[in-house]
């Protein structure tokens, strides 16, 4: 299968989101598919055996380098001739997007909470410009399917956008068992022992890229506060990034002695097994590689609820989700259960429901074919017949307005609609624009929302985000659609 992949960096080394795009691209490129790559960058090594197509993002142009990029690298995905195309970035149109960036919209509800903060935030055209780009990335036809790589993220981009949810698939973010498994535990000792710590220390564990946003000062201000009752405890950084405002804390607290900040390491698996609790009090995370990791590696974690990762959590079995991660005493607390109370390692990886990454690279070649056979099923030759028979009970109303969609799109018009026991939908001609569909189903879907039974204002809205999902109509969103049958 000939497969394009999309992402504005291909290049490991990057961080997280990146090494998952070359890793996924290597296992299916051993499987034999042909692979294109679409970027503004990439590492040789890294796209070695593959095609790669290089699609400007000019810095000169500031915020809106991400809309440039993104419409010119769906159309360079197109132009190879790929049977299915994957985003792994902001950019359309595809078969697939992976919202594993997340959500900015989201990302600035957690990093403003209050309203008048959002407002002046706002006014940075960074981030209005990556607004107005998420919302054209989830505009009914961008995309046959959605992967998010958690329950919550898929709940997010529902909620937000209105995207049908039939059409976002959750596979959770796979783990590298030759980097990341129990096997690391039997180097705790000559980990440790390279920054100093003792064997027998409660060491206390935090690693990331991003550090405002994955939490270190909330983690060290936790950190502080264990220490109180712990002070044997040891606290860990591992990863680059700005640590001036977590030493200024330690050192307030007199507690910089017990602390390590490890700029690099190649093997972070290993000082995910060399500590005792890992602590990830992230502000918004899709969900987060280092999770998945740690518990693979049987070390417990604490983290936030604005983690996606959280779905991998059981309290008090394998870690803690952090009611308010802000919350430095909470932290403690539950650091200081995990270590008086050790859960075993063997019941930490087995409890969170784990996937390797071939597995997760399966599961996302399977919702690609899928989405592929959904974009060609939108061929007029592929439409059912203008006739559809619905029964009253709620339960078919979805499957009504994706057929009505999938006629409309294939250009059927002349629909009307009769009420006998049973729903009958039907149409009468063949010819017709995208620009009539809309109007052309205000009378039937009145009369259904009038006629059945229970159809509230939010099941109405249900039912025609299904029909918008089947009719690809990106120039409406559901919010629009709405106000447009209702005559606002």
């Amino acid at each position: 299968m000939h497969i394009a992949i999309v992402r504005t960096e291909f290049n490991r080394a990057r961080g997280g989101a990146e090494r998952y795009a070359v890793a996924l691209a290597r296992i299916w490129l051993e499987q034999g598919h042909r692979i294109t790559v679409v970027c503004a960058k990439h590492e040789p090594a890294d796209a070695q055996g593959m095609e790669v197509v290089t699609v400007s993002r000019p810095g000169i142009l500031g915020p809106f380098k991400h809309r440039w990029f993104a419409s010119r690298a769906g159309d360079a995905a197109k132009s190879v001739g790929a049977e299915a195309v994957l985003c792994l970035a902001r950019a359309y149109p595809g078969h697939v997007m992976r919202l594993g960036d997340g959500l900015h919209r989201a990302w600035l509800g957690a990093r403003y909470p209050d309203l008048g903060q959002r407002r002046r935030a706002l006014l940075n055209p960074r981030h209005r410009e990556l607004l107005k780009l998420e919302r054209q990335m989830f505009l009914p036809g961008r995309f046959q399917l959605y992967v998010a790589n958690s329950a919550m993220i898929r709940r997010a981009v529902v909620h937000m956008y209105g995207v049908d949810p039939d059409r976002v698939v959750v596979i959770p973010n796979g783990v590298d068992a030759r980097r990341f498994s129990l096997e690391c535990r039997a180097r705790r000792v000559v980990t440790r022992a390279s920054q100093g710590i003792s064997p027998a220390a409660p060491l206390v564990l935090f690693s990331g890229m991003d550090f405002r946003r994955k939490g270190l000062p909330e983690a060290v201000r936790g950190f502080v506060a264990l220490a109180r009752s712990r002070p044997d405890a040891v606290f860990a950084c591992v990863g680059p990034g700005d640590t001036a405002e977590a030493r200024a804390l330690l050192r307030q607290a007199g507690l910089e002695g017990s602390a390590r900040f490890v700029d690099h390491t190649d093997a972070v698996g290993d000082w995910y097994a060399a500590a005792d609790v890992f602590v990830l009090p992230t502000m918004h995370d899709p969900s987060a590689n280092a999770v998945t990791e740690c518990l693979a590696c049987g070390t417990p974690v604490i983290t936030s609820t604005e983690n996606g990762a959280r779905q991998h959590l059981r309290n008090g079995v394998n870690g803690w989700l952090l009611a308010s991660r802000g919350n430095a005493a909470e932290l403690a607390q539950r650091a200081a259960l995990l270590l008086a109370n050790a859960p075993r390692p063997e019941v930490v990886a087995q409890s969170g429901a784990l996937i390797s990454t071939h597995e997760n690279a399966r599961l996302v070649l399977e919702t690609l074919v899928r989405a592929a056979a959904m974009q060609r099923a939108l061929s007029p030759d592929a439409i059912e017949p203008p006739v559809l028979d619905e029964p009253l009970p709620q339960g078919a109303a979805l499957e009504s307005a994706r057929w009505l969609g999938r006629l409309h799109a294939a250009g059927w018009r002349g629909l009307s609609f009769e009420l006998a026991g049973r729903m009958r939908w039907h149409f009468s001609r063949r010819g017709g624009g995208p620009g009539d569909a809309l109007l052309e189903l205000a009378g039937p879907f009145v009369a259904a929302a009038v006629h059945r039974e229970g159809f509230s204002r939010t099941r109405l809205l249900r039912w025609l985000r299904a029909y918008l999902w089947a009719l690809q109509d990106s120039r409406r969103n559901l919010h629009e659609a709405a106000r447009q049958l209702s005559g606002e």
